[in-house]
Order: C-alpha cells, then structure tokens, then sequence
C-alpha cells in the first residue's frame, strides 16, 4: 500500500479527469514549466524538447531559451513520446515520431489497420549542446507510434527503443535501432513478436538498459506481463524472451542511477491492495487487458537486476493516466519524474527508496 501520511496537491491533472492529487508523503510535487525527458549537455545545461522546439536551462529550469528543431520548410514535430540522448561525444540526439505527418484508421469490419495509416521514426542530432538542430534521419516507416528509450552502451553503441505495425498480423511488434558513429547511421535489429491482434495488441513501447553482460528490453504487453528480451552482443539481436514483472497495459522505464542502482517506474497491474481493475478488449485487443493507470509505482534493485523491492505508490489520483514515465537524474540521487499522459511532475530522492 501507498506510505501514509499522503499529500493532497491543490491542482488537477487533465484532460482525464478533475480527481484530487495524492503523492507519497516523501515525494514532492516539481515546478518546472516543461515536460520530459530532461538531459544535460556537456556545458551542464538542462534540454528538452516540445513539439518544434528545443528548450536550454542555465538555471535548473526556473527560465528557459527556445531553439528551432526543424525548419519551416519541414513538416515535422516530435511526438510526447520521443527520448533524449546527450552522448559521450557530446552530441545531443532526440528519437521521435513525426505527429506532424501521420495518418491512423483501423477497419473494424476486419479489425485490421488500413495501408494507408502511417507514422515514421526519425532520429535528429545537434552538435551545439541543442541550439542547432540537422535535417531529420528517418529510422522506419510503417506506423512506428512511440519512442520510449534511447541510450548508449559501455561499448559506445547508441541503441534507440523502436515499435512498428504489422498490417497483416493486426498487431505491433518490437525491434531496435543500433549506432556505432555517434548517431550518423542506424541499422535495425531483429523483429520481436509475440502475437496478438489489435490496435494495441503485440509487443511495444519498450525501454533499455545495460546490465553487467547483456542489455535488457523491457516491453510492454496485454496480457498481464512485461515481455522481456536480452541481448548479448551489443544490441544487434534480440534473444532469450521471456515473461517479466506483471504490469497493467502500459510502458515503463528503466533507469540506472549514479549509484548504480537499477529502478523501474511502471503502472502496476492492480492498484495497491487489490486484486482486480477494469479490463479492456474487442479491437483494442483479442484478450482483456488491465489498464490500470491510476497510480504511478517504482521499485528498485542493489544486485544488477536480480532482486527488486516490492512496488512503492509515488502519486495516485482517480480516473487519471499517470503513465508514461520519464526518469531524470537532476543532481546524484535526485530524481525528476513526469509522465507523459495527465504531466504528472514530481521529485523524489533516492535515500527514500532504500529507507525503512
């Protein structure tokens, strides 16, 4: 269960629902005007990105100076579901979807999308910490919908999270995209399919991180699980799939700390303390998925992901889609965490994950 006392927040998420706020007692509401992900560049700055703009804070996100992201001779904008990298090298590249560009319709006569319905992936790099932008490297075509993670290796691989839409199958599979010069060029790995039909059936929206001899892939399902996949050679193939932690239809993320902890920020399957929540199928999906969002949890790891804590709620508010989560690491051990959908933004410290 949900740390009490808690703290009710005296403002409304939206446009979901007017449901009051509730955060753990030991997390903290955060006042920055922009959504994540935040990264830092090599000067230190704080960068995110909205729409066709690019965002730089000197001042820990009290002001902010925009920056063009595409030109406007280019339909392009990044989509909310879009990560931020700033590499070894120091260049800063963002993976996204083009929302500016897209189409979307599924037959429900064959349950089945049209061949018409599209949404690319491209990849975007800046040499000057985010003021300048280059032209966009398009990843893939088909509908791509999301991109979740993007991180860099030990190796100095750079591996992009991706997702595209089986026209035939009706379903989504995974897959990645791997860098070896700095986010010039990109080559795809093998696809990851689990079956399904739906429009949000199959595997997708999953996040990346490096364990001590392998990287993990963490995908989001319906059937009541984290679908896992592992590779063993730097990102180029996906293998040893399996079932993870159970989870409500919705994606994580995964994060290594300065510590060296791991932590995963998810929607649990049930609310903490049940054992059920209302469930979704019919063309959304051949099985009946939880999609409870309504609550937003984290657990933790000390041993490089072989033992985790039990789920601690962070925030929780009725009727509401705290989901989506980015994770950023402010300061050491200072964590900023915003959702996606209902921008729920808040601050949590480290030290209180491992407190009794």
């Amino acid at each position: 269960m949900i740390e009490s006392p808690e703290i009710k927040l005296n403002f409304r998420l939206a446009p979901i629902t007017d449901a009051p706020v509730y955060l753990n007692h030991r997390v903290q509401p955060l006042k920055i005007e922009h959504n994540g992900p935040f990264i830092r560049n090599r000067d230190g700055q704080l960068v995110c990105v909205q729409d066709k703009e690019a965002y730089l804070s000197d001042d820990e996100g009290k002001s902010w100076q925009s920056y063009t992201l595409f030109s406007t001779e280019q339909e392009f904008s990044a989509s909310n579901s879009r990560s931020l990298l700033c590499t070894s090298q120091g260049t800063i590249i963002l993976s996204f979807v083009n929302t500016a560009n897209r189409h979307f319709k599924w037959r429900k006569s064959a349950n089945a999308p049209t061949r018409n319905s599209y949404l690319y992936h491209y990849i975007v790099r800046s040499e000057d910490g985010g003021k300048s932008w280059q032209e966009p490297i398009l990843l893939q075509k088909g509908y791509a919908a999301a991109a979740t993670t993007l991180i860099e290796l030990t190796s100095g691989s750079l591996i992009a999270s991706a997702q595209n839409l089986d026209y035939e199958q009706a379903r989504h599979y995974s897959l990645s995209f791997r860098s070896q010069d700095d986010g010039k060029s990109w080559q795809a790995s093998n696809k990851l399919d689990i079956g399904g039909r739906g429009h949000h059936a199959g595997c997708y929206e999953g996040t990346l991180v490096e364990l001590e001899d392998r990287v993990w892939f963490c995908i989001r399902t319906n059937r009541d699980y984290f679908w896992d996949a592992y590779s063993y050679d730097d990102g180029k193939t996906w293998t040893h799939t399996q079932p993870g932690f159970q989870a409500s239809s919705s994606p994580s993320m995964l994060k290594r700390l300065a510590s060296g902890r791991l932590i995963m920020v998810y929607n649990t399957l049930y609310p903490q303390g049940s054992d059920h929540f209302k469930r979704v199928s019919g063309q959304f999906s051949e099985v009946e998925a939880s999609w409870h969002r309504e609550e937003l949890s984290i657990i933790h790891s000390d041993d490089n992901g072989k033992n985790w804590s039990n789920p601690v709620t962070l925030a929780r508010c009725k009727d509401a889609w705290l989901s989506y989560p980015y994770v950023f690491e402010a300061q050491p051990g200072v964590l900023w965490i915003t959702t996606m959908q209902s921008e729920l933004r808040i601050k949590q410290e480290e030290k209180f994950l491992i407190s009794k």
